[in-house]
Formats: structure tokens, sequence, C-alpha cells
């Protein structure tokens, strides 16, 4: 916008959109809430007209967009705010996006740090509680174990079978050729399993992809000088539903000295 330039008395909205460098779209967004509203509109036509001088507050408008001030803020500034307050107002501002400037900084040192730390890095240590399960062998498959065992829960167990919330062992080194599947049992039903403490991850994704998984769990338990009795626990949710889009699988890894069942 020129300053020297002289401009209609009356400018419609096509004019007034090109002159500002604010759209019509745009113009008509800021009128439904209160900004910048036109100077008036032809009820035959529905043209909406702006003045020259408006042009001065559409400046406006685009420097407090410029500076991330809200509509709200930008409303009550445009509507008549006071000398005395523009002072508290661009300080309170001056505040807000300094504070959004230490979030995204922050955000940005997170970005970075997973940028390096690719995949499900963190594990925690659970104690796994006494429980009474139904077990039964199982000879599963590396890339289809968790489908196997659904199968297989209803097969031996019926309904509640393949709603319970089951998992399965198998030795680290053997893998899941040789599983046991075991679901939880009510007394006088199965067999107690004792109390341990595991070695937990949380694997996402495709279930073709738990290996990986497990080995950064097991250069978890290393790097945090543990040590696995070699028994592996895989526990499937949500239960009962094998090709679930979100379907997880927490995978565990048996700490030395406190040996699960063999399969």
């Amino acid at each position: 916008m020129k300053t020297r330039e002289a401009f209609p008395s009356v400018l419609l909205i096509g004019q007034f959109a090109k002159l500002s460098g604010l759209s019509s779209r745009m113009l008509r967004f800021y009128a439904e809430r209160n900004i910048l509203v036109p100077a008036f509109t032809d009820n035959a036509t529905g043209y909406r007209y702006y003045l020259p001088s408006q042009l001065i507050e559409a400046k406006l408008l685009r420097r407090l967009r410029q500076a991330d001030f809200s509509l709200d803020d930008i409303a009550v500034i445009l509507n008549g705010l006071e000398t005395a307050q523009w002072g508290e107002c661009v300080a309170a501002q001056r505040e807000s996006i300094t504070r959004k400037i230490a979030a995204m900084k922050m955000a940005l040192e997170e970005l970075e740090h997973l940028e390096k730390h690719r995949g499900p890095e963190e594990c925690v240590l659970a104690r796994f509680a006494p429980v009474r399960v139904l077990s039964a062998p199982l000879a599963g498959e590396r890339l289809r174990l968790r489908e196997i065992a659904r199968t297989e829960a209803k097969r031996l167990f019926g309904e509640d079978g393949a709603n319970a919330p089951l998992f399965c062992l198998y030795d680290l080194h053997e893998g899941p050729a040789r599983s046991t599947i075991c679901i939880p049992a009510e007394e006088p039903c199965g067999e107690i399993m004792p109390e341990c403490v595991l070695a937990v991850s949380l694997h996402r994704g495709a279930y073709e992809t738990v290996p990986a998984t497990l080995e950064q769990l097991l250069a978890w338990v290393k790097q945090n000088e543990l040590r696995t009795n070699g028994r592996v626990l895989e526990r499937y949710f949500p239960s009962g539903e094998e090709d679930h889009p979100h379907g997880r699988v927490e995978i565990a890894v048996t700490l030395e000295g406190t040996p699960l069942p063999t399969a």
C-alpha cells in the first residue's frame, strides 16, 4: 500500500482485499468475528463496502496477527483499546510469546532426543504376582504366535479362552516353536504360577516386528546389569480381538532367580 496513493472514497471487498493484502475470504472471516467489519452492506445486492481509512485498520490487523495476538485480543484492540492499556497489552503478549519460545525450544530438544533414539527405548521392571492359570503346550511360529495362541485358546478353553487376557511363555533360545499358552483361572482349577520379576517393554505395530522389540528389551536388561533366566512372556491386548487395529503386545523377560514353569 503506497502512502501517497489516492484511493476511491468507497471500496468494494475485492478492491479492499487487493489493497489491504487480506483475501476476501479472510475479510469475511474477520467480519463474522466483529473484526474489521465493512463500513456498510448493500441490502439489495449484499455487496460489502469499506472506507479508505479502514486500510489503516487492516494494516494494524496484519501486524497484530504477525505478533501472534489472538483473535479475541485483536477484537478488543481494534474495537477501542484505551491508550493507557496498550503498554500492558503489549507486555502481556511479549510474556506469552516468551513462554511459547521456551516451550518450542523444549520441543526441539525432545525432537532431537527422539531422532537419536528411535523405538521404544524405555523399559520397566514389574513384579508378576502369583496367579492361577490354565495352561497347555503350544506349537507356535515366530511370525504367527499371537494368531495361533488366540485360535488355540478358543479351541482348548472355549469362548472364555478366546476373550481371556491370555499370554504365552517360551524359551529365549528355542523361540516360540515350543510355547506354553496360559489364561487366568478361578479356583480350584488350574495351577499356581509363582511370583517373579520381569523386565517389560511395550510393542506397537505389526506383530511380525516383535523380535526387534525383544532385542531392545534384552539390550536394556544388559545395560542395567540385570540377568535374565531365558524365559520370555508375551501378553496380548485388547483381549479377544486378534485383528484389533491397535493391538499391543507386552513383551517381558523373567530375571534370574525367579523362574517361570517350562513348557
